[in-house]
């Protein structure tokens, strides 16, 4: 495990060292690598910070002002991907939206519970990946020396060609280059997936798409838009297509409570190994979960979409997306054979 690199924004010295001395007997009792800088205020916080820290640690309360704390934190927010822990005497004051993970409250928490839940998070990986030293730069580096420059000529004749259009144009072109390099690298990988990874969740584009999961508002039963995303696309403000197809998402309980299943069977309908007219929608922290019912199909039009229903805070992603509308098309395609008497 590499070593964790901590900026701690404080500017009480005794606190400062008091920190310290627990830090050293952390690392000592738990063998772990972890180093920590300070500085005491906003402007000095700005001069040290870097890509090379991994998480910092700030305090609210920076001579005397709560809002000092608030501003080194805007500030991280707008110029590096890195996790905020707040340790504070003044928690009602924390703002807890990202890219704080969490509040410690001076007095009742200890450093040692600021310490464990960055370490946790730091053996992850996602300080690393997000802080462009980890598995991400890695791959993108990859990607850069082998497969963008070689095609650099390529890639100048069509800005030549569009040079109306804008760099954020071309911009788009190389991100959807590279990022088809990054998927590719990951097609082949066998590690199990996690529920988080199904979703995306929020999604960066608020529009519906194949995947979107929505709510009707008056009975609150889920869906999931299963219309093809090239119809949805918006053009002149308008989609393709003025009606969208949905599939309801069926708890697991009342499923199984209907089908009256074992638990070898409920074991096949997640894993997706039994009755094509379900596929298997995980639970995660954001959603429910459940069985998508291709039985339970309904057409709305967008103008009822629009006003009886509300897109939730997630789709299901790309990867996994195109083995439900496989499954869907499978279910929908299937022929049956007559019965044919033997001689």
């Amino acid at each position: 495990m590499t070593e964790l690199q901590l900026l701690l924004v404080e500017d009480d010295t005794s606190m400062v060292d008091q920190y310290q001395d627990v830090l050293e007997d952390y690392v000592k009792q738990h063998n772990v690598k972890i180093k920590m800088k300070d500085c005491k205020n906003l402007e000095k916080a700005k001069k040290k910070l870097n890509t090379s820290f991994d998480a910092v640690i700030v305090d609210l309360n920076l001579g005397g002002d709560t809002r000092d704390g608030g501003e080194v934190i805007e500030f991280l927010k707008k110029h590096f991907r890195v996790p905020v822990v707040i340790f504070t005497g003044t928690p009602a004051d924390a703002d807890t939206q990202p890219p704080v993970i969490d509040v410690f409250t001076k007095g009742e928490d200890g450093f040692c519970d600021v310490l464990n839940r960055l370490w946790q998070t730091h053996c992850i990986g996602l300080m690393r990946i997000m802080g462009g030293r980890g598995l991400l730069e890695e791959k993108l580096n990859t990607i850069f020396l082998e497969n963008l420059l070689p095609t650099l000529d390529a890639w100048i004749g069509y800005g030549e060609e569009d040079k109306d259009k804008g760099t954020e144009y071309m911009e788009k072109a190389l991100l959807r280059y590279a990022l088809s390099h990054l998927v590719a690298e990951l097609d082949g990988d066998e590690t199990p997936c996690y529920p988080e990874e199904f979703y995306l969740a929020p999604p960066l584009d608020k529009e519906p798409t194949t995947g979107s999961l929505v709510k009707r508002k008056k009975d609150k039963i889920c869906y999931v838009v299963m219309t093809p995303a090239c119809d949805l696309v918006l053009r002149n403000g308008k989609p393709k297509v003025d009606s969208i197809l949905l599939a309801e998402i069926v708890p697991e309980d009342q499923l199984f409570e209907v089908l009256g299943t074992n638990e070898g069977r409920k074991k096949k309908l997640r894993s997706n190994n039994d009755k094509n007219c379900y596929h298997w929608l995980p639970k995660s922290k954001l959603v429910e979960g459940g069985f998508l019912d291709f039985c339970q199909l309904q057409t709305v039009s967008r103008d009822e979409f629009d006003c009886e229903f509300e897109c939730l805070k997630a789709r299901i992603a790309s990867g996994f997306i195109k083995d439900v509308v496989s499954r869907f098309s499978t279910y929908y395609a299937r022929q049956g054979q007559p019965t044919i008497k033997s001689l």
